[in-house]
């Protein structure tokens, strides 16, 4: 620093103050400097009376009077003054520096260290007799302090009081200084903060902080500040003392679920931290969140306003399914309440995630029609929803096309004139059941070696395509077969081959009261909507969780799944009541009763001493059904699987030996298949068709394909048994070699 205008001053005869006007960088030289020079310091701050008082000017010139009298050293620096003049303003700088250039001192020397005050050189520099010998500005006196107000109440790491504060300033301080103090400061000329609140304190603690003051409240403000001063304002810190500093999408509900100051702290982490985020729609939901009270909300129903056919939906509902897969049934349930906003759209939105959305689903379904998301938004429905292709040779086509009719009508809760005139053609004639073999015929035929029992009460044979993917999910191998129950189809005529059996086994009435009884939570009368389905097939599902389970940990070899009976819910939908009052007491909502005579019931079966009904009716004076029905004689009711499922051989391929294969109009094709391990009972599924295969030797099979005679590509499913092996695409060509239209047009 350039002192040398101070030491011509201190050899002067001067008899006026020197005024140094000094810039923040060269402060401390200052200070180190005059020092050297063997002058004594006089702090402005030892004239407050008081820790909040502003010191005293009068007491200061007077002092400086008095130096000659009171005092032994001769030189002196007076500090703190020109921050105090610049805090208190303009008008009172003015004042103070004009009376201090004139006051006369006659044996001592006086340097005024002054910092804040480059504003009042040019006021000064009027009087001529103000000049260099009297002043000197040192880095054109450039300040950058500025003072922050804090309020005692909002918790802000401060220094407490102006004396303090002035004391801090007489040693160097710069930059923002952050103080608790009652004193005016609206004059003054450095810039000045208010923070009257807990948030102010965050915001100003934290570089860039952005977050608006709704996000949350000022206890929650008061918190999160208390916990910066004790970081050094960092936010990093205090999240992840709190564990908020690694994947911040995982444990999603335990985090945001409740309303203490983690679950706060973990939104205003996301907030501060939005743009890192790989959930995209948890960025869109953060970015219209003001408020933490208002976050698990949006998380559940922003989705809501998005358009299905918008290009961001795809990724946001899978994204959002993540977030919410853990969030409790009753905040979903409210989802699902305000998502029929806009019903159109409402079944975009829902997921196979809750026994609230999934009633949901079936119910949309039910009232307006099937949509090709199904697949994506609740797979197990559509699972079910297929058409199974019943590979049994005496009615395959029959009950492959009746239930995938029956399926259609269940989940639309319509039946469909067509399928009714069926169904009573088929009360009338003779029973085409009778062709299959019975449950015990099946059973009394198996391998009952280390193999588990499991009847499944009420079991029909729709649910086989549901039943047939999820066992392929899991990697189980399927042996299905079809065989009819006694009649009436009532448990206790249909449960000897559960009692016969030797080994262990285990019944499950789940399905059966879901259908059935109170208990199952499901009444047509509360509700006619086909929603017990989705109750139906979680039963499916976690019979085929426990099958895979049980083969898995090698408790059995073979896990067999058999019914007593299956049931019939468009029999409910039917609301048929025949002449004839029943003393079944409603035990089987009068689809059978004890035999009685005279009757004229063609559509009736004499069985067992019952009267079994064939059609849709039931005989009056019986208890309507909760949701379906059983004891009758549709072929929902009477026709049951028998199923075995066992570990796979997951190493099996299929391919075809040549993929272009040319066709006849007359007799169509034949396709050779090739497999890499030995199989048995192999067909093909061709446009829902099955089609038996040859055996030609251990790894080859000849499938006939009459109707396969135009030129074109056709996708084929490839069985052994009732195990998906592979698909395959059979390239058919004209004898030409090449697609002919005119020959296509034959057909």
């Amino acid at each position: 620093m350039q002192i040398d205008s101070v030491k011509k001053y201190l050899a002067s005869s001067d008899k006026t103050p020197f005024f140094l006007f000094v810039s923040d960088g060269q402060y401390a030289s200052a200070i180190a400097e005059l020092s050297v020079l063997g002058l004594d310091f006089v702090q402005m701050s030892s004239f407050c009376s008081g820790n909040d008082k502003l010191p005293d000017i009068d007491g200061l010139l007077s002092y400086i009077e008095a130096i000659d009298v009171n005092t032994k050293g001769n030189k002196f620096v007076v500090t703190g003054f020109g921050e105090y003049l610049a805090l208190r303003g303009n008008n009172e700088a003015k004042r103070a520096l004009s009376r201090l250039k004139d006051l006369n001192i006659t044996r001592v020397k006086v340097v005024l260290l002054l910092r804040g005050l480059a504003s009042q050189i040019v006021g000064l520099q009027t009087d001529p007799r103000f000049d260099n010998r009297r002043y000197c500005v040192i880095d054109k006196a450039e300040c950058n302090l500025s003072f922050t107000l804090a309020a005692p109440s909002v918790g802000l790491s401060a220094l407490s009081g102006f004396k303090v504060m002035l004391a801090d300033l007489e040693n160097g301080r710069c930059g923002n200084v952050v103080v608790n103090t009652a004193v005016d400061l609206d004059e003054a000329m450095f810039t000045v903060h208010r923070i009257s609140s807990a948030y102010e304190g965050v915001k100003f603690s934290t570089i860039c902080f952005a977050l608006p003051r709704s996000c949350g409240s000022d206890t929650r403000w008061t918190e999160l500040l208390t916990e910066l001063n004790k970081s050094n304002g960092s936010l990093d810190e205090v999240f992840e003392k709190h564990g908020l500093g690694g994947n911040l999408e995982s444990d999603f509900y335990a985090r945001v679920s409740g309303n203490d100051y983690c679950n706060w702290l973990y939104f205003i982490c996301l907030k501060c931290k939005a743009d890192t985020l790989p959930n995209g729609y948890l960025r869109f939901v953060l970015e219209r969140t003001r408020r933490f009270e208002d976050f698990v909300g949006n998380v559940l129903n922003t989705i809501i306003e998005i358009k299905h056919s918008d290009t961001r939906f795809v990724a946001f509902y899978r994204e959002r399914k993540m977030l919410v897969e853990k969030f409790p049934e009753s905040d979903i349930a409210d989802f699902v309440v305000n998502n029929r906003k806009v019903e159109s759209e409402s079944i975009y939105k829902l997921t196979d995630s809750t026994k609230s959305e999934r009633e949901e689903i079936i119910a949309w379904l039910s009232q307006n029609g099937m949509i090709t998301q199904i697949e994506s938004i609740y797979p197990a429905l559509a699972a079910y929803l297929k058409r199974y292709v019943f590979k049994c040779p005496e009615m395959a086509d029959l009950l492959s096309d009746y239930f995938e009719a029956y399926k259609q009508q269940k989940i639309s809760n319509r039946l469909e004139p067509g399928f009714l005139e069926k169904v009573d053609e088929l009360a009338h004639s003779p029973r085409k059941f009778n062709r299959l073999p019975t449950r015990n015929e099946i059973i009394d035929g198996l391998d009952k070696t280390d193999t588990y029992l499991y009847w499944l009460d009420a079991l029909g044979v729709e649910y086989l395509a549901l039943i047939e993917a999820l066992a392929q999910k899991r990697g189980l191998s399927v042996r299905v077969n079809i065989a009819r129950a006694e009649l009436p189809t009532i448990t206790s005529m249909n449960r000897d081959f559960f009692d016969a059996w030797p080994g262990r086994k285990e019944k499950n009435n789940e399905l059966d009261d879901t259908k059935h009884n109170d208990v199952g939570g499901y009444n047509f009368t509360n509700n006619e909507l086909p929603i017990h389905l989705a109750k139906e097939i979680a039963i499916i599902e976690a019979m085929i969780g426990k099958a895979a389970t049980d083969l898995a940990l090698r408790h059995c070899k073979r896990f067999l799944i058999v019914s007593d009976h299956g049931a019939s819910r468009l029999a409910v939908l039917r609301c048929k009541e025949e002449q004839y009052e029943t003393d079944t007491k409603g035990t089987h909502s009068g689809r059978c009763c004890k035999l009685f005579q005279p009757y004229d019931l063609p559509f009736a079966a004499e069985e067992n001493g019952y009267l079994v009904l064939a059609d849709y009716g039931r005989f009056k004076g019986s208890r309507a059904a909760n949701v379906e029905v059983h004891g009758g004689a549709s072929l929902e009711e009477v026709i049951v699987p028998i199923i075995e499922l066992s570990l796979k051989n997951g190493n099996v391929t299929v391919k075809l030996v040549n993929e272009v294969v040319i066709v006849d109009f007359r007799t169509g094709t034949e396709v050779i298949l090739f497999f890499n391990s030995p199989v048995q009972d192999v067909s093909v599924v061709l446009d829902g068709k099955p089609h038996p295969a040859t055996q030609i030797d251990a790894n080859h099979y000849a499938v006939k394909l009459p109707d396969l005679k135009r030129a074109s590509d056709y996708p084929a499913d490839v069985y052994a048994g009732d195990n998906l092996i592979g698909k395959i695409i059979i390239k058919a060509k004209s004898k030409s070699g090449k697609v002919n239209d005119a020959f296509n047009d034959l057909f």
